[in-house]
């Protein structure tokens, strides 16, 4: 069967069609609720991954889904995952300095678990990108 090809998809009257070229959007590369299942069940099988950060993630997605349609084909992910785990990196550090503020110079093993987390991810992206 031919798929909508189109570099940037939109959804049509018909969810399952190319609002642009009215060809049938392969149905497994749409994001639903199944195929995101079957995403963090592989996460969870990874060290590390709580119940309330997929529980966290699941939550983000779905209510994205209405506001951002199909925006993801033909995005670049990993980039904006990139930028969004430099923003964790800065928002630890940004949380530091409230905390120095506040009177502790000393900085939270938390926040640097965190920190260290998030540019291991940066890590990962960046091999993805290579």
């Amino acid at each position: 069967m031919n798929y909508c090809q189109c570099e940037r998809p939109r959804a049509g009257r018909n969810p399952d069609f190319c609002g642009y070229c009215l060809i049938r959007h392969n149905p497994r590369i749409i994001s639903t609720d199944r195929h995101m299942t079957e995403f963090l069940t592989e996460l969870a099988k990874q060290p590390g991954p709580t119940a309330p950060a997929i529980r966290h993630a699941q939550k983000r997605e779905r209510s994205g889904r209405t506001e951002f349609g199909l925006s993801y084909i033909g995005r670049d992910n990993d980039l904006e995952a990139l930028e969004e785990a430099g923003d964790g990196i800065a928002y630890a550090y940004l949380s530091w300095l409230n905390d120095r503020r506040a009177g502790t110079d000393d900085i939270d093993p938390n926040l640097l678990d965190a920190a260290h987390h998030f540019a291991q991810a940066h890590a990962a992206l960046e091999r993805r990108r290579r």
